[in-house]
This record gives C-alpha cells, sequence and structure tokens, in this order.
C-alpha cells in the first residue's frame, strides 16, 4: 500500500495510523508550513511593522467615550488652533478670552464623533498614514477630546476619499478608516465657532441714542431730536433701530488693542441707554489698512471685527438725514449720447467747425436731400450720377 494514502474498509486502528501518515507526508508538512508563514507575514506587514494589526467591528465604537464627560474639545491644523471649554454659562472660546462660543454646534461635533463605528480598515502601514494624512507628524486636523484635565480620545483627520467623508486614525493605533465626518466641521478657526448675537438688543428696550453730532431720546410722544422741536422722520428712526438691534460682526480679534486698529481715532463714537438702566458705549474704528472696522465695547473685553456691510445705515447718520432733510443724491452722469448735444448747448455746436468730408462716417447724400456742398468730389465720368 502507498505510503499517506487512505484505504477503505480497514479497521479503526489501521485508519488512524493511516491518518497520522497522511498528515506526517512531506508534501502534506511543507504546505502547512508555507501557510503559517503566509499568515505570519499578513499579520506582520499588515500592522506596519509593528508586529499587532487592531481588530475592527462595525458595530463597535470608533472613540469609546461618553459625550456628557467631555468639558473641553481641542481642534488642531496647520498653524492654528482652537480650544473649546465647557464652563458655567455652557461653550466658550477658552484661547479668545473665553468669548462664547455656538454651543449647539459643538454639541453636535461631539455626539457625531461618539457614534461614530469602526469599519474595516482601507490601510494600516506605516507609510499609509503620511499617504493619507494621518500620521502624528502630518495631518490635517486633530481633534483631542478631554474630560477635565484628562483626553479621552484622540482622532486624525486626513484626505478626503469622497464627499462629506475623510479618512481618519485614532491616537494611538495603526489602522485608517474611510468615515463620514466632512472636514469644513473640524474647524480649526476661532471665527467658526462664535456666536453671533453678542451686540444685538431688544429694540423696545433702547431708549436713548446719541452721537458726538446728535441725540435721539424716546419720550411718551415718540422718538425727538435733542435740541429741536421738529418731529424726527420715522422711517430713518425705525432704520436706524433696526440696524443698532441687530449688530453684527465678522469675527473676534482678541481682548488685546493694537495700534493697527486704530481705535485712537474713531469714526463714530455711539452710546446707548437701555430701560433696565444699562448703557452701552460702542467706539468704531476704521482699520488702518482700509479693509474692515474695529468695534470696541465699554463693558466687553473684546475687539469685534466689522465689515461695511455690518456699519451700512449706522455708521454715517446724520442729523438732517434723521430729520428727513438730507439732500437728495446727485443723479449718476449717464453716458454720453450719439443724438444729444455735446456740452455747451447749440452754441457750442454752431461754433464747432465742420469735419473734413473724409473724416465724416456719414454716406454719401443721396438726389433728394439738399445740394452738394462745393467741397464734395463730383461723379468720375462713367459712374452713376444717381449714386
Amino acid at each position: 500500500m502507498k505510503q499517506g494514502t487512505l484505504q477503505p474498509g480497514l479497521p479503526a486502528r489501521s485508519r488512524l495510523q493511516e491518518w497520522t501518515a497522511t498528515l506526517l507526508a512531506p508534501m502534506t508538512l511543507g504546505l502547512a508550513l508555507l501557510l503559517g508563514l503566509q499568515l505570519a507575514a499578513a499579520l506582520l506587514l499588515g500592522a506596519g511593522g509593528s508586529g499587532t494589526l487592531n481588530p475592527s467591528a462595525a458595530d463597535t465604537a470608533l472613540l469609546p467615550f461618553d459625550a456628557k464627560t467631555v468639558t473641553a474639545v481641542r481642534i488642531e491644523g496647520g498653524d492654528q488652533s482652537v480650544l473649546l471649554a465647557r464652563g458655567d454659562q455652557g461653550w466658550l472660546i477658552a484661547d479668545l478670552g473665553d468669548f462664547p462660543a455656538d454651543g449647539a454646534k459643538i454639541d453636535q461635533l461631539v455626539e457625531k464623533l461618539a457614534v461614530l463605528k469602526r469599519p474595516l480598515p482601507v490601510a494600516t502601514s506605516r507609510e499609509a498614514l503620511k499617504r493619507h494624512k494621518v500620521a502624528d507628524d502630518g495631518f490635517e486636523r486633530k481633534i483631542t477630546l478631554e474630560s477635565g484635565d484628562t483626553p479621552v480620545a484622540t482622532l486624525l483627520l486626513g484626505d478626503s476619499p469622497g464627499f462629506k467623508r475623510q479618512l481618519v486614525r485614532v491616537g494611538g493605533e495603526s489602522a485608517v478608516y474611510d468615515v463620514e465626518l466632512p472636514l469644513f466641521e473640524v474647524s480649526n478657526r476661532h471665527d467658526d465657532w462664535l456666536t453671533r448675537d453678542q451686540l444685538q438688543i431688544d429694540q423696545e428696550q433702547i431708549k436713548r441714542i446719541s452721537t458726538a453730532d446728535w441725540t435721539l431720546i424716546k419720550g411718551q410722544d415718540g422718538w425727538q431730536l435733542e435740541g429741536t422741536d421738529e418731529k424726527p422722520d420715522a422711517a430713518a428712526v425705525i432704520n436706524l433701530l433696526g440696524r443698532i438691534s441687530s449688530l453684527s460682526y465678522r469675527g473676534i480679534l482678541g481682548t488685546q488693542d493694537k495700534p493697527e486698529y486704530n481705535q485712537a481715532a474713531p469714526t463714530l463714537d455711539l452710546r446707548l441707554q437701555l430701560a433696565d438702566g444699562s448703557a452701552r458705549e460702542y467706539r468704531i474704528s476704521k482699520m488702518k489698512d482700509g479693509t474692515d472696522s474695529v468695534l470696541k465695547a465699554a463693558d466687553r473685553p473684546w475687539y469685534f471685527k466689522l465689515s461695511d456691510m455690518d456699519l451700512e445705515g449706522l455708521a454715517d447718520v446724520t442729523r438732517d438725514q434723521l430729520l428727513g432733510k438730507a439732500p437728495a443724491a446727485a443723479p449718476q452722469a449717464s453716458p454720453p449720447d450719439a443724438a444729444s448735444p455735446p456740452a455747451g448747448g447749440e452754441a457750442a455746436i454752431e461754433d464747432e467747425a465742420p469735419p473734413a468730408l473724409e473724416e465724416t462716417a456719414e454716406p454719401p447724400p443721396t438726389p433728394e436731400q439738399a445740394p452738394v456742398a462745393d467741397d464734395v468730389t463730383q461723379p468720375q465720368p462713367g459712374s452713376d450720377p444717381a449714386r
């Protein structure tokens, strides 16, 4: 009987001997050894040479943390970073003088990170980490979630493989995953996390508005312009109140005054008296580079960045405009019309020298028109006189 071949109908003891002989055959041992080497190489290469491969299951969380315990979110990227911290009154931008942050937006990000699932990895090698921009020393964004002073989760974001998708890596691991997490939802700019209502006021609370040139006072009979018995223009007052009550801003410049803010030469000092007895004072100046304006509120530490659109209808209000006496805007000059006489009237036309015949663009006169002037070239022999 040939070694390594099982024969039917043998006793159990003989069959066991035959099985043993088959398993110990050189070919069988060679194949088993080759399979073992392949599995070991796959594990070693897949883990990027670290000797470990992080397991993955679609029903497990990518970042195991409790969203309710997160007290700070740090987002880094390039040369910019932002630190969002939970305070007694809600979320704040800690590295911007504790300016109030958009708490709903931050909560939404934290909740989204908490429910991310761990898919199958798309890469695990060290070379892949650099290629997909999720390496420790090269990434698009790095999110660190903290509870107290303790980091509870770290996520690095790299390239985008598709719409609203990002390649990510959990801090301390080697696997790269493709998850639904748009990069624009993980901004590292302060201005993208600001609340935009810090200068807004209830219109009904405003009782007095003052500048260096005029003062409006709200009395029992409505608004009055101080220093005159004339009634202010209702539409102008309503527009002014709307602009003040909904005043917005483009960003926060910090809490430290700088020469380029040009606050020593304000374009407008605005003072408001409110019904509850409090007051607001705004000093508005144009930045020295001429781009934006800077607003400093006397009762707040921050310098607000405003655009010309934010100040439209507020920065240049005059006393005459409030009384409805502002001169009408001068009509814009229309382009010269070929049928209109030139500047200077008819006299200018009479004094103007007639153009030479060869310079005019008019067609030759027809027989029905006035006789041809003396200097008009006569028809050549053989030509049609009617032309």
